[in-house]
């Protein structure tokens, strides 16, 4: 039956990914930006990313209010990461690790802008509306899974293979739309963006 392969093929596929994404969730931290562009696909490398990303900041906030300069730290680091990614579209990169780094610069210029802006906005506590309109990144043990959370709404990451396309810029609208969309999903409605 057709529709039975297919759906082996899906289920191989989702079974795939997460067993990456779980390496990705283990082994990412610490790793160079090269390290990661070279041992992981170009999905994974995003997550791996967010995941660095979400920690630091969620741990700067936790740590900020007995280290007045740690969101300031975030920032840096944040900071240091695009630099790093800037710096590899210098190198000798095929066609798709290059696709693959001008993405992952377009995600980490997003998130050093937000960095930026929890800076400016004073933000000192994790359960800050600014924080947590950002769509956050963690890898849950205990479920063993990926898992997006946005304002008050969590989504298990589905697993489905992405490749490695080119990402537009990530604007405000583009976060409002975000979070439109993911408090209807979260009230089981739905949306349709377009324009």
């Amino acid at each position: 039956n057709v529709e039975d392969y297919l759906a082996d093929v899906v289920r191989s596929m989702q079974e795939t990914l997460l067993d990456v994404c779980r390496d990705v969730a283990g082994e990412c931290e610490g790793m160079s930006c090269q390290d990661i562009v070279s041992r992981f696909p170009a999905q994974m490398c995003i997550l791996a990313l967010q995941f660095a990303w979400t920690t630091d900041n969620e741990e700067g906030l936790i740590r900020v209010k007995s280290d007045k300069l740690s969101m300031q730290t975030c920032n840096k680091k944040a900071l240091a990461v695009l630099n790093e990614l800037i710096g590899m579209t210098v190198t000798d990169l095929d066609k798709l690790d290059r696709t693959n780094v001008e993405t992952l610069i377009t995600i980490q210029v997003h998130q050093k802008d937000i960095c930026d802006e929890l800076v400016r906005r004073r933000v000192r506590d994790p359960g800050d509306f600014d924080w947590q309109k950002q769509a956050r990144f963690y890898w849950r043990d205990e479920k063993d899974t990926c898992v997006i959370s946005i304002c008050d709404v969590d989504f298990d990451y589905n697993y489905e293979f992405l490749g490695c396309k080119e990402r537009l810029v990530i604007t405000p609208l583009t976060d409002r739309c975000y979070i439109t969309l993911s408090q209807a999903i979260g009230m089981f409605l739905g949306g349709a963006p377009a324009g």
